[in-house]
Order: structure tokens, then C-alpha cells, then sequence
């Protein structure tokens, strides 16, 4: 490669008709490019792009040779791939490189890279006693005494923040558990493939590896609980509701997570006062934990959603309105919202400079009439409650072995 770029042969762009690379590919023997090529639209022009002995097939211009790639770039490891991504397919070499403007760029990159390692969770995990992985629960943090008392620190200090602050949390602890198939009363007409679900009796069986790429709930835990509070009937003088301490089991792929979720029921009137009291109670949290740059990002309604753009519209208004208020900037993240509301995400910055989203706060007008909550009013007429999902901190999902 590094012999390729001293040659600085050009790079000659010439453009064809779709009929021509695939059998042109064939005769060569690159009968991959010509699998690929064969798919190419007719009237999408493909460009195949010779340089010296290599020639390529690619949909946008190229560098004008191949010095110009410059040599601050490195291979870093090789693997076995199927041929796009079909087992039923040849097995094939990919080789993972790396490649950046300068040498001072990708060195300060490789060094990011071995920082990283040395922070790495599992790594730690093991040489710290504090915790382990295996195969019986993939995903799974199984704790060891030293972690498991750590993660009760952190989390008897979440109770005495939101006892002080008289927000929900304090209360009482929900187990973490998947939700089952017959929780539909919560589910409603949401859209399935946003909810992860589980036959029923496989609550502690292995999951595998496709369910964990599966989407995950963004759902409340557990759905009954909320079910019961919204059934219950509560004046106006009442709202916003404590919640409990909750921790929803969320599974991304290849990974498993608890986070502190809680919801809180309120009137639109108090949106924007519980919304301020929110932030300020994170940002305090995080500062505390040594997170004094938090980024704050406004995710606005995805592709795929429940409820009337009407509604839509409202949520968004109000959730700009409320972190406006609470004297905060955000950029706005298109498309990311959670099916049924808009949200804000809280966005850490570790010691390598990696951003990591964390808490949310998410506004629902859909879920509560999904659930048939109700509130009796000043007026004495029953009307539909708003709620907020929230969530400060993601937790390791634990195994209490101590």
C-alpha cells in the first residue's frame, strides 16, 4: 500500500453505461464487483476508476492519484466476513485500516485507542474483583462483593438526591425485568417492531444473540404498574405523583442495560416546572460525579411514531419551551424522538473526549390515553394527564451476587 501511494500513479475516470462493468469485472475475475455492479440501477452511471494494476467500481469522484492519499494510515487487524453478510456464502479476509490527514492525527488516534484499553469496563472488572461476564447471561454484569457494594453506594446516593430534591425515586426500588407478551393494555397500538418482548416463561433463560440486535422498549417498566397508577383517579392538587426508584432492562445489541427510569404524571400547565426542576437536579448529579461539560441534544419526532402530528407539534412546542426556560442550549439530533414523544438528551464527554448520551427526559402525550389515565380537574371534569419519562444514570444491570 505505502508502495502504491510513492508510485502516485493517476487515478483515470471514466464513466459507463450499467451494462458494461458487470461483464467487464467477470472477465478480470472479480466476480464480487460484478455481483454487486449487477444490482446498480440502469440509470445510475457507475464509474470504474483504474490505477495502475487495481481497478475499482464507485459512485463519486476519487483523488486524482494515489499520492495524494498521503501515509498516515495503518492496518489494524484482519477478520473472516461472509460475503455480504450471508452465512449461506463464501467466507471471505476483511482487513480493518484506519486512515487520517496526518501522522500527528492518526498517532493521536492510535493513542485514544490504547487509553481506551486500559479504561476498558471488562478489563477492569476483572482485575478489580469487581465484577465478571459469561456466557449464561450475555450482557449480564455478574457482580462480585467489592462492585456489588460500589454500585450500591451509587445507588443509595441516587435515593438520597431525589429524596432531597422530593422528586420521584425515593420511594421504594422495582425489579428489573423484560416485559411479557400480554402487557398489550400499555403496548396499545404502538408499533411492534419498537418493542421488545417475551414469551412468556423465558424471563431467565439465555438470551440469544438475535434477540439482543432486536429494538429495544422504550417503554416504562413495568407496563402493569403504570397501568395501576393511571387507573387511579387523582385531583389536580395531587399531580405530579411520586414514582418509584425504577430500573428498566433495555437491550441493545450486543449489550444489556438497567437505567434509573421513573415517569412522572402532571398537567400541561406543570411541564415546564418539572422539566427545569429536572435538569438542574442531573447537571447537579453529574457535576458530582466530575461531568461538568454536558451536552444537551433535542430529539425530535422519528419516521416512525404514534399520535396526530397535532400532538406531535404540542410536545415538541412545550419541550423546547420548558429547556429554554431552564436557561439551557441544545442542538436539535432529527428524527432520533422516541415513538410516542419528543425527548432531550444528556450528553457526557469521557476523559478520551468520547461522547456518551445518558439521561433523558421525554414528553408523552400518547402513552397516558393509551392507558386510560385520568385526573379530576378544578373544574371537576376528568382530563387526560401528561408524563415524563426521565432518566439520570445508566446502571450496569446487576446480579445480586454478594
Amino acid at each position: 500500500m505505502r508502495d502504491i501511494v510513492r508510485r502516485d500513479e493517476p487515478i483515470n475516470r471514466e464513466v459507463w453505461i450499467a451494462t458494461r462493468p458487470s461483464p467487464f469485472f467477470d472477465r478480470i475475475g472479480e466476480c464480487y464487483k460484478a455481483e454487486y455492479i449487477g444490482e446498480i440501477p440502469p440509470e445510475q452511471e457507475d464509474q470504474p476508476l483504474p490505477a495502475g494494476q487495481f481497478c475499482r467500481s464507485v459512485r463519486r469522484a476519487a483523488s486524482p492519484s494515489t499520492g495524494r492519499l498521503g501515509q498516515a494510515f495503518k492496518l489494524m487487524n484482519v477478520a473472516g466476513a461472509y460475503w455480504r453478510g450471508d452465512p449461506n456464502k463464501a467466507q471471505l479476509q476483511r482487513v480493518y485500516g484506519t486512515a487520517w490527514p496526518n501522522q500527528k492525527e492518526l498517532d493521536q488516534y492510535l493513542f485514544r485507542l490504547e487509553e481506551a484499553e486500559r479504561r476498558d469496563h471488562r478489563r477492569l472488572g476483572r482485575e478489580l474483583d469487581l465484577f465478571h461476564l459469561q456466557e449464561e447471561g450475555v450482557g449480564s454484569i455478574f457482580w462480585h462483593p467489592k462492585g456489588w457494594k460500589l454500585f450500591r453506594i451509587i445507588e443509595d446516593y441516587m435515593r438520597r438526591r431525589l429524596d432531597a430534591a422530593r422528586l420521584p425515586g425515593g420511594q421504594g426500588a422495582a425489579a428489573a425485568r423484560p416485559l411479557a407478551l400480554g402487557d398489550d393494555r400499555a403496548l396499545g397500538e404502538f408499533p411492534r417492531e419498537h418493542v421488545h418482548c417475551r414469551e412468556p416463561g423465558r424471563e431467565n433463560s439465555r438470551v440469544e444473540a438475535d434477540e439482543l440486535s432486536r429494538p429495544c422498549p422504550d417503554l416504562p417498566q413495568p407496563a402493569e404498574e403504570l397501568s395501576r397508577i393511571a387507573a387511579a383517579a387523582r385531583r389536580i392538587r395531587q399531580l405530579p405523583p411520586q414514582r418509584a426508584f425504577g430500573c428498566a432492562a433495555r437491550h441493545h445489541a450486543g449489550a444489556r442495560l438497567t437505567q434509573d427510569d421513573a415517569h412522572i404524571f402532571c398537567t400541561a400547565d406543570q411541564v415546564t416546572s418539572e422539566a427545569i426542576a429536572f435538569c438542574e437536579l442531573l447537571l447537579s448529579i453529574y457535576r458530582d460525579f466530575g461531568f461538568a461539560d454536558v451536552a444537551i441534544k433535542f430529539a425530535d419526532r422519528p419516521p416512525h411514531r404514534t399520535g396526530s402530528d397535532e400532538v406531535w407539534d404540542r410536545a415538541e412546542h412545550d419541550l423546547k419551551a420548558a429547556v429554554e426556560a431552564a436557561g439551557l442550549s441544545y442542538t436539535v439530533n432529527p428524527g432520533e424522538g422516541a415513538f410516542y414523544g419528543p425527548k432531550l438528551e444528556f450528553v457526557l464527554r469521557d476523559a478520551l473526549g468520547r461522547d456518551w448520551q445518558c439521561g433523558t427526559l421525554q414528553l408523552d402525550f400518547n402513552m397516558p390515553e393509551r392507558l386510560g389515565a385520568t385526573y379530576v380537574g378544578e373544574d371537576g371534569g376528568r382530563h387526560v394527564p401528561v408524563m415524563l419519562h426521565r432518566a439520570i444514570l445508566v446502571l450496569s444491570s446487576a446480579s445480586s451476587a454478594s
